[in-house]
Parts: structure tokens; sequence; C-alpha cells
């Protein structure tokens, strides 16, 4: 061994998936610093392992091949392991057999595993009997033997054991145990029978692939099981109808050598009651979203754990503590969910130098087979806006106990994915975009709430949380667009109902949601749906006509209410005045330029921001700039439904007071009546219209219809006064004009 320089090698054989090459960088690290290289360091550099080590190339394969003593593993609780009657013996007996003192340790575990079990003539059954072996091979097998059981399974205070996903259910899966194999293949890389248990010709030139995946070994039949899953063999794994399963022997070796830096700590151990598996490092609860081949039976009991990448050098004690640590946290709690551990990543919440993890979710494929699939990768830096997401969390946790309820409707499981997938999307992106689709899903989750009343009653449903005024100023940061710039004119609305109307003014959101405060509004039979929610399960254009419609009932109920505001003016009044829509954006939306199903849906899920309390500076054009085009129409109708006073300047002010008729008209399809009674009623109230007679469809005109539920300006109402009516002329100004004409 050189010690005059340090070799850093790049081990193009360990990647950070399959599972299995990322466990093996792991287990040569550990091998190497344990063995031979206390101040060896790893790191992983453009998906490839890198190992610094005073040991060259031709140094680091030969400690592999001559001088590598294997960590002793066994599984005596497990049937398969070895130890019984009926099992394979053709790994266990030969290294039992064996008088090198590279197996010495292997040995020696063994014999111990055997006087704990030396009564039983089969394995013991699962229950106390298991639980007893288990409890018995604890306080006898020591040192590395020890690791093999902390990384293996972990017991509570009463002895119950439970299994982190990565092993199995205690070294093995089904009937396919892990340390049988393990000893399996060390008797087919070695010569066992050997004084020195040298390694056989065919070994060499598959360490070699192992290690710099430089040359074509011979793979040999035998099962590496969920840590990869392209080896798995199984339809379709090859030509023909089935597949073998191949492995090189020095994979699974080195794979399960890695695999005990996975060793469960006693204060992860304490927060394991959370966790479907033992509480491993890194281990969550799967989710089921957040990748393409996502589907709700993918969130299994064995959950999903999140592999560490780290940039720097770093030795195998920091290593070490980087896993036995192996926690992050979000909100001051430890995360139990990959939605959890999403967030906490786009928040910095690890640290040690980590700057990616590899996601792996361990899920049923091929039949009941479980398999450590890939399912993505996460960086580690910090992202903007990620404050936003500790509004909805809570309310998303209650979606999917929900949607896991007893007689849930399967709609409700598949809008729960849907608000998982954005906010997934939401951790790993900083566009404002991506917050908007998440606030599309809420809505649509609340929806569903809404077509199954009587199911969200009976199981405590809520709705969607009000969302702070920051979510409207990124809103509005999100890319410019009609659609966008409509739905906010909508949304950012208020005004009463009724008459004399007491505490805060309903919302939009009140045509669509039965709210109590801040819950829904329950009763017998489920949740109240009243009048009120006109909007709900339409179309965008009945549903604003409905809700134009409903609230016109309101300002007839405060006719009676003498010098009530909302008995002359149309009861919708805009949060902010720079909320309002762009009359070109109206044209569009009139000329059905606009999807008018993304409107909907990006209005249904802003109608919780509280838009009211929001301040900003505008950067939209003045819309006192954009062109009239071909909105004379629609200019005089809107004109007829103000919000108040139509202020043609400071001191010029013209009072339109509201007639319901028109709108029913218009809605009607009666386009030609409607105009005629709006220019009446502008008339009236000293704005003479130059526009004298209007020709369309009555589709158009119930376009015309349901586009009076958009918020306009003051600004956008005065430009439509200067711009479509004159004012009346006063008598005495009228006779000034006629003698200056005479004159």
């Amino acid at each position: 061994m050189s010690s005059e320089s340090i070799h850093v090698h790049k081990l193009a054989g360990c990647s950070p998936s399959p599972l299995a090459h990322y466990l093996k960088a792991l287990g040569i690290l550990r091998l190497v610093s344990e063995q031979v290289d206390p101040a060896a360091r790893g790191w992983w550099r453009s998906d490839v392992f890198h190992l610094g080590t005073q040991l060259d190339r031709d140094e680091l394969e030969h400690f592999f091949l001559n001088d590598y003593k294997p960590t002793p593993m066994t599984a005596p609780w497990n049937g398969g392991s070895g130890f019984y009657p009926t099992d394979n013996k053709s790994g266990i007996e030969p290294i039992e057999q064996s008088v090198s003192e590279r197996f010495a340790p292997f040995r020696e575990a063994i014999a111990v595993a055997r006087s704990v079990v030396g009564g039983l003539d089969a394995k013991p059954d699962k229950g106390d009997a298991k639980n007893n072996v288990i409890a018995r091979c604890r306080l006898a097998l020591r040192d590395e033997s020890q690791a093999w059981i902390d990384a293996a399974l972990v017991l509570d205070d009463e002895g119950e054991p439970s299994f982190p996903a990565l092993l199995g259910t205690g070294g093995n899966d089904g009937r396919l145990d892990f340390t049988t194999n393990q000893m399996q293949r060390l008797v087919s890389l070695f010569d066992v029978e050997a004084p020195d248990s040298g390694p056989h010709p065919e070994s060499v030139p598959q360490l070699e692939t192992a290690l710099w995946s430089e040359s074509t070994a011979t793979l040999e039949g035998g099962a590496i099981g969920q840590f990869y899953p392209g080896a798995a063999g199984g339809p379709n794994g090859t030509s023909g109808f089935d597949g073998g399963v191949k492995v090189n022997p020095w994979d699974y070796v080195l794979m399960l050598e890695g695999a005990l830096v996975f060793r469960s700590g006693l204060a992860r151990r304490c927060a394991a009651d959370a966790l479907p598996q033992a509480s491993a490092p890194f281990a969550v609860r799967s989710s089921g979203s957040g990748y393409c081949s996502a589907a709700s039976v993918d969130a299994g009991a064995r959950g999903e754990q999140w592999m560490p990448l780290w940039p720097q050098p770093s030795t195998l004690y920091e290593v070490n503590a980087l896993f036995r640590e192996g926690r992050s946290r979000i909100a001051r709690k430890p995360t139990e969910r990959a939605t959890d551990m999403a967030r906490s990543i786009a928040r910095m919440g690890v640290a040690r130098g980590v700057d990616r993890f590899v996601r792996f979710g361990y899920i049923e494929r091929n039949g009941l087979a479980n398999l450590a699939v890939p399912l993505g990768r996460f960086e580690v830096r910090e992202r903007k806006h990620q404050e936003l997401l500790d509004e909805v969390a809570p309310w998303l946790d209650r979606l999917r106990r929900l949607a896991g309820a007893k007689n849930a409707p399967a709609a409700f499981d598949r809008v729960h994915r849907a608000c998982e997938e954005s906010l997934i999307k939401c951790t790993q992106r900083d566009e404002p975009q991506s917050f908007l689709r998440l606030l599309e899903t809420i809505g649509a989750a609340e929806d569903q709430m809404l077509h199954s009343p009587k199911f969200a009653a009976e199981n405590y449903a809520t709705p969607a949380p009000v969302l702070s005024p920051r979510w409207g100023q990124l809103i509005l940061d999100c890319e410019d667009s009609p659609a966008l710039r409509l739905a906010i004119a909508l949304v950012a609305q208020y005004g009463p109902l009724q008459s004399n109307q007491p505490g805060p003014l309903p919302t939009i959101r009140d045509h669509w949601v039965p709210l109590a405060g801040r819950q829904f509004d329950k009763g017998e039979r489920g949740l109240n749906l009243g009048p009120n929610q006109c909007g709900m399960g339409l179309d965008l254009e009945r549903a604003m006509l409905a809700v134009v419609q409903r609230r016109l009932l309101a300002l007839g109920r405060g006719a009676a209410t003498k010098g009530a505001d909302h008995a002359r003016y149309f009861p919708l009044r805009l949060s902010h005045h720079r909320l309002g829509a762009r009359l070109s954006d109206i044209e569009a939306f009139l000329q059905r330029r606009v999807d008018d199903g993304r409107l909907l849906s990006m209005a249904r899920g802003m109608m919780s921001v509280r838009w009211p309390r929001l301040s900003i500076e505008e950067n939209n054009k003045d819309p006192s700039q954009d062109p009239l085009g071909g909105l004379a129409t629609f200019g005089v109708l809107r004109l007829a439904l103000p919000t108040g006073p139509v202020a043609l300047s400071a001191t010029n002010q013209h009072a339109v007071r509201v007639n319901p008729i028109v709108f029913h008209r218009l809605s009607t399809g009666d386009l030609s009546r409607a105009i005629d009674l709006a220019m009446r009623q502008l008339s009236a109230a000293g704005l003479r219209p130059r526009v004298r007679i209007a020709i369309g469809s009555s589709d158009y005109a119930r376009r015309l219809a349901s586009a009076m539920a958009f918020g306009l300006s003051d600004q956008t109402f005065a430009r439509l006064a200067r711009s479509l009516t004159q004012p009346e002329l006063s008598q005495s100004r009228r006779r000034e004009m006629e003698a200056d004409a005479m004159t």
C-alpha cells in the first residue's frame, strides 16, 4: 500500500440507481475504511461514486480478492436461513467447514446462531417464538453480527420487532433469505476449502465489472431480490417469454455489505410509530404520487426511502453520522411522508452536505414482488415561496385521511393524489405557475367534497383553508394571460347577499361552498347546500349567469331599505380596483378565445385567497389605454350594472340605478330589448348612449350576460362612460349653445 499519495478512483460500477449499485458504493467505502484504510473518503460526482484512498487500482482489487473478510450475516429466525433441516445449505455448510482466517468471524457467528436455535427442528412460528429467537440472537451475537441485526430489524421496549423495508422483513423477502444468498455468493467467489480461501478465477473479471464496469464478466444464476428491478427476471426479462435471474456475485455481496450503513438508531426508533415500518434512515410513508407511473396502490405499507448523495469527500465516520441521524424536519416536526420530505428538501431541511436525494419506493410490481423502484431525484437547495405550503399541508393531510376512509368514493383518492403531485412540483420548481396549479387541484378536491355532501359531513371534511394575501401576490407573478386576469377579476369581488348584511361581506366563494365561518355548514343530512350555492356543478358560462342572478336577488331584497347603497348598485365590488378585468380580456372572452374550463379551474382554486387584504403594485397596462374594439354593446350593458356612481371626473358623477330586467332579458337571449332598456336607464341618469342599436344572436346575448360577472375597476367604468356616452346638457347650457349657433 502506498502511503505517499491519495488515489482517486472513479467507480463506474457504482451509480445512484438501481438501489443495488448505490448500496454497493457504501459497501466499498465501509469495507475499505474498516479493514485497510481508515482515512478513505467517498463522494458522488456526475452520478458516479468516487473513492479516495491510499490504495491504487491494483491494491484495491487485491484487497477484495485476497484480504477482504466478509461481514457475518445470519438470520436464524427466518425459514430458509440454512439452520433448519429443509433449508438450502449450499452456502452455510462450506463456510462452516472452512479453515481460513478470512471466514473466522463468519464461522463464529454461525456457531453462536446454532446454539440459539439448537433445540428447534423447524423455523420458529410468527409471534412469541420468533421474537424469542430474535431477542436471544441480539444478546448472543456481537460486533459485526450485531451491526447486521441492527440494520435488519429493530426491537421496541416490549421486544416486538419492526422491519426496515430496505432488508425486507428481517433479512428476507418472501421465500428469499438474503443471508443464505450472501453465503452462496461468497462460496461462488472464493475457494472456501483452500487454507487461504483465495478467489476463483472467474471472480477476477466479475470484480472488475462490479468496480469499474470495464470488462464483461460471467453472470451466474441467483436472486438479487428487490434491489435490482432490471435483473429480477420474469416475463420479458430477456429473449423468449420468461427471463431467468442472473447476478454478478460481487454486486450482491458488496450490496449487502453496504446495507449495514443503514442501522436504525435509538433516536429514530423513538419515532417509529409514525412510520409504516421501522424508523430507518430517511424512511417515510409512501405517497403514490410525484412520478410518472404513480398509482394509489403504490402507497403500500413498506413506504419509501430517500437515498442521499453528497459531493464532498467524506470519511466513513461522517457517512455513518449522516445515516445515523437519518432525519429531516418540516415545521419543527420529523418528516413522515414523501410530501414532507420534498418540502424539507426544498427548504434545505437536511444538513451535512447532501446536495441531492434519490427517491426509492418499495412497490409491488411484476405480480406480488416488492421492488425498490427509483421514483426521481430531488435537489437540496433553497427554493422560493415554500412557506406558503405550510398553509395548505395540514388540510392535505386531512384530505388524505378522508380519501382513506371507509366507503370513500374513488374520486377522493384521485383528487388527493393530484394535490400531492402538485405540492411535490411546487417543491421542485420556483415558478408561480406550480403554486397556481396546486390551488386548482385543491379547488377540485373541495368540489369533490361538495359532490358527496353526506360522506363529507359524516367524515368531518373541512373546506379548503383561507389563504394569506401572499398567495395573491404570487399568483399575480404568474405568466400573464387573459384567462388568469379574468379569473382574478371574478374571484376578487365581494358584496352583500341580503339587506343590512352583518359581519364580513360574502365573496364569490359563497356561491360555490356552503360556509359557516371557516367550516362547512352542516345539517342532519350532510352539508347544507342552499340557494346561495348557485355556481357548483355548472360550466363557466352558466355558473356566472347564476351568480349574477343571485346577486340581483340581493339587490331586490335591499330595495325596501331606504338609503341602502346596494339597493341602487350591483352588489359586487372589487377588493382592489387594480384587480379588475382588462377590456381586451373581456373581448377575448366574448369571442370565445379563452378556455372556459381553465378559467373556471383557476377561479375555483383562487377563491380561498384573501383578496380583500391584498396590497400590490400594478404591473399590468392601464385599462384606460385598452382599445374598445367591438365592445360598444358590452360597454353600454355593463354601465347599466355599475357597482357605484360612474365618475367621469372628480366633480362629474352619475348614479345609474340598476334595473335587473336588463340582465334578465339578456340572459334569455333578447339582446335588442336588453340594449334598449340599458340605454333608457343610462339616459335617465344623465348619460346619453352613443349606441342606438345592437344586433347579435341569442348565444352571444347569453355570453354578454355571463360577462357581467367579471369585476371592472372604477377607471374602466369611467373609460366606458366617456367613450360610449355623452352627458345630458342642462337647459341653460342648451340655450347658450343655440344662441351661439344663431350668431
